[in-house]
């Protein structure tokens, strides 16, 4: 089962860059290739900072082609007559990932936290601008909007290496969707840094509404 979550143009020679070690399919090898781990990832990011694409449907020329302003887009994003960034100004959330972790987050459009922190989590509802924080690389990425209030074990296996898992180790969770796509900040930003260091709680935690602007600015 597969669920898509965001559709890019890489091209090969991007994606080469970004993991010397990918091996392209080929004719030879019936389109399909192995990939490891750390290709995948390296070629994950590389699709996060691109630019989503638009699809168009498919013309089976049983009926007229779609229109020019009939596209298929991302089920995730926003339709053009979504509101824009901020869909609800008010308090935000910071969630953390690490390189193990941010796969799944992107992929699954589920965010997590331990079950300690069901409480600060509380404030978190649909349309709340969210914001993930990669330990492993020290990226933060936006802008996210939370879908959901916070609830335990959304999916229960989410972030789990067992397949028969009943509670995920990051059981609080929200799901979310792309709200406004902006490359990631990088950690050693000194802006970003007073700003975290204004927060108790350190980097993962809830925000002020002054605080998502000021991430928001930085993005």
């Amino acid at each position: 089962k597969c669920e898509w979550y965001r559709t890019t143009e890489l091209p090969a020679i991007t994606a080469v860059e970004a993991a010397p070690n990918l091996l392209l399919p080929t004719k030879q090898t019936q389109f399909c290739e192995d990939m490891t781990t750390k290709s995948g990832e390296a070629v994950m990011k590389a699709l996060w900072n691109s630019p989503i694409v638009t699809l168009y449907e498919s013309c089976t020329g049983e009926r007229e082609p779609p229109k020019d302003d009939a596209l298929l887009t991302d089920y995730r994003c926003p339709s053009a007559n979504d509101v824009t960034w901020p869909v609800m100004p008010g308090p935000g959330f910071v969630f953390g990932c690490d390189a193990q972790t941010m796969d799944e987050c992107l992929g699954r459009g589920i965010l997590g936290l331990p079950a300690h922190m069901k409480h600060v989590a509380s404030g978190i509802q649909p349309g709340s601008s969210i914001f993930l924080f990669n330990n492993s690389d020290r990226l933060l990425f936006g802008i996210f909007e939370a879908l959901t209030p916070a609830m335990m074990n959304i999916e229960p296996r989410a972030f789990s290496k067992n397949p028969k898992a009943t509670t995920s180790p990051f059981p609080v969770q929200i799901r979310v969707r792309v709200s406004l796509e902006c490359p990631p900040l990088e950690d050693n930003d000194p802006i970003l840094n007073d700003i975290l260091r204004s927060r108790v709680g350190g980097r993962i935690g809830p925000l002020t509404h002054a605080q998502v602007e000021a991430f928001a600015t930085l993005l």
